[in-house]
């Protein structure tokens, strides 16, 4: 059964207390739709970055946001497919927030975010083998449990999560991701699915994604500091203090770090209609399409199309690229 313990120390309660606080002045300050599609195209980049990134992907976060709007880059095969793929996950999670967590869900999203880089026997599969965590020196630091004990670990994280609904959600999401961490239930890509899915269980605990996607960057800006709160909590038989103080604290500050450049963006004030707003969340959801993708999605013909996005390109919201019956539109 898995249990786990931990203290509302004054430190945290402060963090979650700080986050409530932020959460609402950023829906404020990204209340009008432009502001709004900006960052979450901006969140979605720095999150597929950073998390890739902590694995070792070398994509530059420039390179990364051009595979965000469905440009291609000069860059290693894998590399690219590392990212894309990151990209796909989030995406879906972020269309899918109040879908459960399901272990078969993990499962279907870990073949999502391994597909063209596991054979197909394990790419989402549970593993069969034993596998360890090593140093940049190549020293094992920590041993996940035996193969035979993973399904019954899911299983239990799984029992621990439905029962836990009561609880913060940055509790939950941050002892979630060291507890799947900790089992290693997959041969590769263990550590893109623990931040992906601690997102999604901050999503489903009424957090925007355009907000919290900046929690992997924090861990990104210090990788030797996230992986020593990581096994420090191992050490110190399963107390999850201090990572929940760690976690909530690296809430607080992306979302301080958002505070500020919203603060800094000038809008013209306009307000988009509910059909332009339709089609910018199409827009943030599926990268770049083109009018007959836009027209088949929203069941409007071509004319229409060109009504709603000629005032979004003129305002620089939405780029247009291409000409005529060719032109593609994505999010700028």
């Amino acid at each position: 059964m898995f249990s786990p313990t931990y203290r509302l120390t004054n430190y945290l309660s402060d963090c979650l207390e700080r986050t409530l606080s932020l959460s609402s002045a950023l829906k404020r300050l990204s209340s009008q739709s432009p502001v709004r599609i900006k960052i979450t195209r901006d969140a979605l980049g720095r999150d597929a970055h950073s998390s890739t990134w902590i694995e070792g992907n070398t994509l530059s976060l420039a390179q990364v946001s051009a595979l965000v709007d469905g440009k291609d880059v000069t860059a290693e095969i894998k590399q690219k497919t590392e990212v894309k793929n990151c990209i796909a996950v989030l995406r879906w999670i972020m269309a899918h927030k109040d879908t459960s967590c399901s272990p078969a869900r993990i499962l279907s999203l870990h073949s999502l975010m391994t597909k063209g880089l596991l054979p197909d026997g394990r790419s989402g599969r549970w593993r069969m083998v034993q596998n360890y965590v090593v140093n940049a020196k190549n020293q094992v630091i920590f041993t996940p449990p035996l193969p035979k004990d993973v399904l019954r670990r899911m299983g239990e994280l799984q029992d621990w999560l439905l029962k836990s609904k009561q609880e913060h959600p940055i509790i939950r999401s941050a002892i979630f991701h060291h507890e799947f961490v900790a089992i290693h239930p997959f041969v590769d890509g263990n550590g893109r699915m623990a931040r992906a899915l601690s997102q999604w269980i901050l999503l489903q605990g009424g957090y925007d994604p355009a907000h919290s996607l900046g929690l992997d960057e924090y861990f990104a800006s210090d990788r030797a500091k996230y992986y020593q709160m990581i096994n420090e909590t191992h050490e110190m038989d399963h107390d999850y203090t201090y990572w929940i103080e760690y976690f909530a604290m690296g809430l607080q500050t992306s979302m301080e770090k958002l505070a500020e450049r919203l603060r800094s963006i000038k809008t013209d004030g306009r307000e988009w209609t509910p059909k332009q707003r339709e089609l910018l969340a199409l827009l943030t959801s599926r990268g770049v399409l083109g009018s007959g993708d836009i027209c088949r999605a929203m069941s409007i013909n071509r004319a229409r199309v060109n009504q709603l996005i000629t005032p979004l390109i003129e305002a620089g919201v939405v780029a247009k690229e291409g000409h005529t019956r060719s032109a593609r539109y994505r999010i700028v």
